[in-house]
């Protein structure tokens, strides 16, 4: 009888753990968090990949926007109701490339809007025309839990932009 209890108890140990690893997925974890839960998850990654990338300059917003100016512009900032003009090239924490802007036609979007993520709104505000940034953008101020099904970017999944606002109209 002791065995049958231990060979049970080793077979459901071996299903939780083989569950556990069926469910995570790598900086993504597929594990259910509280929004402010996960907001501290990706701070922290947000942070261990300054480290580890040697960077510095950062500045922290309190919804954990962590951006940099990394050259000023005009001196004109956008406010709401502008058109932006923006280049772009969008990154994972490990330099893959998951978008961009084109080339020869800067991206064109209305401030305030909606019509770009929450940390597109928030850090292009901090930029003044023809400066460029860098933005650190927790999952909450990107595509949260739910990105679009057209993209290759997972849930939860913190974002790198660089950014260039060409112009303010």
């Amino acid at each position: 009888m002791n065995r049958l209890i231990i060979h049970i108890l080793k077979s459901f140990s071996l299903i939780i753990i083989i569950f556990f690893l069926l469910t995570c997925e790598e900086g993504n974890d597929v594990i259910s968090r509280t929004s402010s839960e996960q907001l501290a998850y990706d701070i922290s990654r947000i942070k261990g990949y300054i480290k580890e990338n040697n960077l510095s300059g950062f500045l922290e917003t309190s919804s954990g926007l962590h951006y940099k100016i990394t050259e000023s512009g005009t001196g004109k900032y956008p406010t709401l109701g502008d058109t932006l003009y923006v280049h772009y090239v969008g990154q994972f924490l490990n330099g893959q490339q998951f978008d961009k802007s084109n080339s020869d036609l800067p991206f064109e979007f209305i401030l305030g809007q909606g019509v770009v993520i929450q940390g597109w709104e928030e850090g292009t505000r901090l930029l003044d025309k023809e400066g460029s940034g860098i933005f650190l953008l927790p999952s909450s101020l990107g595509y949260g839990k739910s990105p679009p099904s057209s993209s290759t970017i997972p849930p939860n999944s913190v974002l790198v932009f660089a950014i260039d606002l060409v112009d303010v109209k």
